[in-house]
């Protein structure tokens, strides 16, 4: 057994070790200690001045070649859409600066802009089903549309009917009502009364959050409209930037992620992931006259992109 001679001595030790400690940090390695954590601190704020001097440097860079490459867009996009029309159809939470910039860089390569029309939260918003119904039907009858189609499925046909179908109608069909309808049940926005179809979409995507349920939903919904714009015109191709997560969302995305993801959508549509940087704007010229080439390809710096650019001359 352990006697309490054993306890008094492992006491003591202990004691004796708090004291030589105490002696020596009061004394000889006193100096030592503080002068190596003194030079350590200069060293993390020399480190930390240098690294702020180096991210300075680089922001200055990036801002000068953003600047530079905004510059050339319109001598590098010249003449390369001329002949044709385009509309830009805006995916909610879109940036309005990538729309600016998009159209800016469209009008410089020649293409006749026919209008861009702005789709609100409420065209994916599965409480609104009822509503959107309603609407596509008034709308297809404005129309002259005839179709078994119903609901959501309705509405994408009069979107594009509207937009980049340049299948005759009806006569007597009235475009400007049926755009007036879909914008006076808060579906849309249009920057034009009466939209003449154009032969190429760009579709400017924006970001959308919530669980991976509500987001595949909104996916299914996003890619059956960019395929059906696709098809029926010319080239179709979706532009965005890198996803912002959402705060306290689990799951955040956007249409050139969905698009990509998709076999049937990547095979067919051309993307550009970095449309809101500098050169962005002339890569979704290049993806478009690329796409007009039938070559699809999928441009940017994300992991799933396939090249920085198109080859010039496709």
């Amino acid at each position: 057994m352990i006697d309490f001679r054993y306890h008094l001595v492992s006491i003591i030790s202990i004691f004796l070790a708090l004291a030589v400690g105490i002696v020596l940090g009061a004394g000889p390695l006193q100096s030592n200690l503080g002068s190596t954590l003194g030079d350590q601190v200069v060293a993390l704020r020399n480190e930390k001045q240098d690294l702020n001097s180096k991210l300075t440097d680089s922001q200055r860079q990036v801002a000068a070649a953003d600047e530079y490459e905004t510059a050339i867009t319109p001598l590098l996009v010249a003449g390369r859409l001329t002949g044709h029309s385009v509309v830009l159809v805006v995916l909610p939470s879109a940036e309005s600066k990538l729309v600016d910039t998009t159209t800016a860089a469209l009008a410089a390569s020649g293409a006749k802009d026919h209008g861009t029309v702005t789709l609100s939260s409420d065209w994916f918003d599965p409480t609104k089903a009822a509503e959107r119904a309603t609407a596509a039907g008034t709308a297809a009858g404005e129309l002259g549309l005839t179709s078994t189609a119903t609901g959501d499925v309705l509405l994408g046909e009069v979107l594009t009917r509207l937009t980049v179908s340049e299948v005759p109608v009806e006569p007597g069909a009235n475009r400007a009502q049926a755009l007036s309808t879909l914008g006076d049940a808060g579906l849309l926005d249009s920057s034009v009364p009466e939209l003449a179809p154009a032969d190429i979409a760009i579709i400017v995507s924006g970001d959308y959050s919530g669980s991976q349920a509500d987001v595949d939903a909104r996916t299914q919904l996003v890619l059956a409209l960019a395929l059906r714009l696709q098809t029926a015109s010319r080239a179709t191709v979706v532009i965005g930037g890198a996803p912002v997560q959402a705060a306290g969302q689990p799951v955040t995305t956007d249409a050139v992620t969905a698009v990509r993801a998709d076999p049937r959508a990547s095979n067919a549509i051309s993307t550009v992931d970095h449309a809101r940087e500098g050169r962005g704007p002339a890569i979704v010229v290049l993806a478009t006259a690329a796409q007009l080439a039938h070559h699809v390809g999928h441009y940017g710096t994300a992991p799933d992109a396939k090249a920085i650019l198109p080859q010039v001359g496709q």
